[in-house]
């Protein structure tokens, strides 16, 4: 969770969602209901037992319950498969007008709160226990079930080589928006290192050879979860973004140090694969390109200043 979504008001009311809620939570109350904060999901709190999603505004409609169902569908699925908790939504709103999820909270504290506190030690343990259990999750006999739970998604990638297409056209679009959209925000030094990081990494073919896996997509420190008091990993959540993606999407802890992140490497059953850091850095350095994009298209103007604060950060740390 970067500081933009920490600091995101919520753009819908307690009044709004409580009648909702209360179909499957009679009882609730008002004053039980504390807003967490407002990224895709406007995220509150009740009783501190139970967590509550409700779509952003943008996602009010048929495509926002669409994701919830499919998010439902992933989570049913990766239950007790994995060595850490993972949400289990236990109610799930059938209105198209307010997608809303309600499921228990998972005991701990986002990591993005606790990790400058922590020790050097808690550190590099935490970042054993999280390369762990990417081994776990990243591995193919989880993607082979994952197909045969879900084979209407095996079938869209008939091959590797369809899915390397695929991958590879997705993020040449991508690139595309990037000029069209973000560009009018960066200054002549920015445009050059943003298309330096497209062209090296869309020329280079050994960032097409991986081996796909199911990945989180949204895997930062933000999303998870630690015993503030005993320093150790309680659990993932925010599966929304779920899909089988490059797994190197979910390694992005350059900003946390070299000692973070040389332990989750270390603990991680996939760290030889060829090209793993290149593809890496790629990934981490094209994250002002959605904020810019999104901040734009929707008029968020807090999102585009993230943008650009992202794009400085990262220029920095890949000069």
């Amino acid at each position: 969770m970067t500081f933009y979504e920490a600091q995101n008001p919520a753009d819908i009311s307690k009044d709004e969602i409580i009648p909702i809620i209360k179909k499957y939570m009679p009882e609730i109350k008002a004053e039980s209901i504390s807003f967490f904060y407002h990224g895709t999901y406007n995220v509150f709190e009740i009783n501190q037992k139970y967590i509550v999603r409700v779509a952003d505004h943008e996602f009010r409609n048929a495509k926002g319950q669409k994701m919830l169902r499919r998010e439902n569908e992933i989570l049913n699925f990766l239950q007790n498969k994995l060595p850490l908790n993972i949400p289990e939504i236990l109610f799930l709103s059938d209105s198209n007008e307010i997608p809303l999820s309600i499921h228990q909270k998972i005991p701990g504290k986002s990591l993005v709160f606790l990790f400058k506190q922590l020790s050097q030690v808690d550190k590099v343990e935490i970042g054993r226990e999280i390369g762990k259990f990417l081994s776990v999750f990243h591995s193919e006999e989880l993607m082979l079930e994952y197909f045969r739970a879900f084979p209407e998604f095996k079938n869209e990638y008939k091959s590797k080589n369809d899915f390397m297409q695929k991958f590879k056209d997705f993020w040449i679009m991508r690139y595309k928006k990037a000029k069209d959209i973000a560009y009018h925000y960066l200054n002549k030094k920015q445009q050059n290192w943003l298309s330096l990081i497209f062209d090296s990494y869309l020329e280079n073919k050994d960032n097409f050879s991986f081996s796909p896996r199911i990945s989180h997509c949204d895997f930062d420190t933000s999303n998870i979860l630690i015993d503030p008091n005993k320093k150790h990993l309680t659990g993932v959540i925010d599966f929304e973004e779920c899909k089988i993606w490059d797994p190197a999407v979910d390694l992005l802890f350059f900003g946390e140090g070299s000692e973070f992140l040389n332990a989750v490497l270390e603990n991680y059953n996939y760290s030889n694969q060829k090209g793993l850091r290149e593809r890496m850095k790629f990934f981490i350095c094209r994250t002002c390109v959605p904020y810019l994009v999104w901040g734009t298209e929707h008029n968020r103007p807090g999102m585009i200043k993230e943008g650009l604060k992202i794009i400085k950060y990262n220029m920095k740390m890949f000069p």
